[in-house]
């Protein structure tokens, strides 16, 4: 994935155009765009009482590749994995992986999975984290607040990571999985003080489908989610976040208000 010169996104060969066509106004500089310093690939996970956001963070010049190439070689392998019936350009949800449904496990006229299936197919989502754990320069985070809808953790997370930047002098630009109709999030982006703004523009809101890091991201919020929340049929997972990312900023609680401008890792 690459910015063009009219900040337009290129990912496998498709343009990805902003939605409406404003979502880069105030990220145009005069004469040039002004391209961010990283890139923050984000999805979502929760419950009615906990909301959860994963993320990646990479360098926009040259950390995204080396995380697209990590993940891209990850969904390679899960073609010839003889327990899912993966094909290229499937969507991965990690939430499906675990429950053991899904045109992955449950393909139209095949047999009902197996128990050793449905064991290695949540297996999927543990050793695609320990993709993104081994991918150089790639930080890997999530935060969570019990009581917040989806857009007030959002917009917790903007201010979070706007006054991170601000403190090292760079700049950043978000990639959220979402359809174009997220208000609430561009509205966290909008109250930002223009003259304090590190996190540039309005998120760049794309189906997960389309870009394969946000998958990534999904994996991370879900497991995030179940090592937050302790569902007691995901007690297999509650360890994989910790274990794989057990830096003590990988996982924030946002409600407690304490971490919200430390220095980026």
């Amino acid at each position: 994935m690459a910015f063009d010169a009219r900040c337009r996104v290129h990912c496998h060969d498709q343009m990805i155009v902003p939605s409406k066509g404003h979502a880069f106004t105030d990220f145009l500089a005069s004469t040039h765009p002004l391209l961010p310093d990283s890139l923050y690939f984000l999805d979502d996970s929760g419950n009615a009482d906990t909301s959860v956001f994963g993320f990646l963070r990479v360098p926009q010049v040259d950390g995204w590749s080396t995380a697209d190439a990590a993940w891209t070689a990850f969904l390679e392998e899960l073609q010839v994995n003889p327990y899912i019936t993966y094909a290229p350009g499937f969507p991965l949800h990690a939430v499906d992986l675990v429950a053991g449904r899904g045109r992955l496990l449950h393909p139209v006229g095949g047999a009902a999975p197996t128990k050793r299936r449905k064991t290695e197919a949540a297996n999927i989502v543990l050793q695609g984290l320990r993709t993104l754990a081994r991918v150089p320069g790639l930080a890997v985070g999530a935060v969570y607040r019990h009581g917040a809808t989806r857009e007030d953790l959002y917009a917790d997370l903007v201010e979070m990571v706007n006054n991170r930047h601000a403190a090292a002098g760079t700049s950043c630009q978000f990639i959220v999985d979402g359809n174009g109709t997220e208000r609430g999030l561009r509205a966290a982006h909008r109250r930002l003080p223009v003259e304090y703004r590190h996190v540039l523009g309005d998120p760049l809101l794309v189906p997960a489908r389309r870009i394969p890091l946000l998958q990534a991201a999904d994996f991370v919020a879900y497991a995030a989610h179940q090592s937050v929340v302790r569902l007691p049929s995901r007690a297999f997972m509650w360890d994989w976040y910790t274990q794989v990312f057990p830096a003590a900023n990988a996982l924030i609680d946002l409600g407690s208000r304490l971490k919200r401008s430390g220095p980026l890792r």
